[in-house]
């Protein structure tokens, strides 16, 4: 029994992660060659950003720099209480293709960065729309290739992943899991067909048309709900619409964040939030968690040879498929031997998020706090 309890997990971990895996580090958006005799519509980059004085600079005037003939961006300023504004408006004084929007108070029943994009998206005049975090770096053919891409293939949503520039090494290898992670819990091969769980959005890279993205409300159905890019995406797939999801590390760039301390807590909001605030979904994951990725080790040691060989074969798995996100982030692959670890910290940051969360009673984000009963009550379902 303990034999056939090890190739039966080994093969429900394989079935769950061999094809979002290879789909997710197997697919890219490059730069484009050329772009002659393409009609490219006229694109509003929104940029929202609270507090975000060492990246904005840079990040706006790489969107300035973009190789593209017709666009507008427009920073939104989210009551910044550092020198975010000030640097916006330095970067918008010497181009009239930015403008700059600086939010002083926030409405009832919004969080700050979904008002943000919000309120910059009413006086949107592109027919595309791209809302990106103010920390992106943007390569001047980013814009071309993915208008291009997403014209092609009559798309109303795309999503890029950023290169993610490289840290410390416990840092990235929680990156790399976490990447890993992502692929399949969202299932990332299935985003293209119908069905209704398999969805994505990056902050980094939502391209929306603008009318559709207009038709369903824009961000006010997701006033309130932390997990805003991706339930964008799951607000597209709703209503019919078309989306697609490619990493593009020759076009975008993002440090993440700057520590591994900084990872734990930047989870600290969006962990307990991506499960619906729910205590029972909070246990069921962990249950998940331990069965699948750290049993095996129990098990492979405990059965030996050959009782732990169905467990061995899936810890021998999991390191297969942590080493090719691995490969496709950084190259390193000292850090395929930091699995286990990599998931037990994410694992934690996860449970310190509802912990921290339930023990406050709600959230902290952009200089405002958020009772967790209205949190709850704005989730998008």
């Amino acid at each position: 029994m303990f034999y056939w309890s090890g190739w039966i997990l080994f093969g429900l971990i394989a079935l769950w992660t061999f094809l979002p895996v290879l789909w997710f580090v197997g697919r890219r958006l490059r730069p484009l060659e050329q772009a002659t005799g393409v009609s490219l519509p006229r694109v509003s980059i929104i940029v929202p950003a609270c507090n975000e004085e060492r990246a904005v600079g840079q990040a706006l005037r790489s969107l300035l720099s973009l190789d593209y003939p017709d666009f507008e961006v427009i920073a939104v300023n989210d009551r910044s209480t550092d020198a975010t504004g000030s640097i916006m408006d330095e970067v918008a004084s010497g181009d009239e293709r930015c403008r700059v929007v600086h939010v002083e108070t926030l409405p009832e029943n919004w969080l700050g960065k979904n008002h943000a994009m919000h309120r910059a998206s009413e006086t949107a005049t592109g027919e595309l729309l791209l809302f990106t975090d103010g920390d992106v770096i943007h390569e001047p053919g980013a814009l071309v290739a993915a208008v291009c891409y997403l014209q092609q293939r009559r798309l109303q949503h795309l999503c890029l992943l950023p290169r993610m520039i490289r840290g410390g090494f416990l840092e990235d290898a929680v990156v790399a899991f976490f990447g890993l992670a992502f692929s399949i819990g969202q299932q990332v091969h299935l985003i293209q067909t119908p069905v209704p769980f398999a969805y994505a959005g990056v902050g980094a890279f939502n391209l929306l048309d603008a009318a559709f993205y207009r038709a369903f409300g824009g961000h006010q159905p997701l006033a309130l709900d932390i997990i805003d890019d991706a339930k964008l995406g799951k607000l597209v797939k709703r209503h019919g619409g078309r989306q697609d999801f490619l990493g593009a590390p020759e076009l975008l760039s993002l440090r993440w964040y700057h520590s591994l301390w900084d990872v734990i807590t930047g989870l600290e909001k969006n962990g307990f939030a991506a499960l619906g605030y729910s205590i029972v979904a909070v246990i069921l994951s962990t249950l998940v968690f331990l069965t699948t990725m750290i049993f095996p080790y129990v098990g492979a040691v405990l059965g030996g040879w050959p009782d732990g060989s169905g467990f061995l074969a899936a810890v021998i798995w999991w390191h297969l498929m942590y080493a090719i996100v691995v490969l496709s982030f950084s190259g390193n692959l000292l850090l395929v031997g930091m699995f286990p670890v990599a998931a037990s910290l994410i694992s934690f940051a996860f449970l310190r998020s509802a912990w921290k969360t339930v023990r406050q009673g709600g959230v902290r984000w952009r200089t405002t706090f958020y009772p967790l009963a209205l949190l709850k009550s704005g989730i998008y379902r």
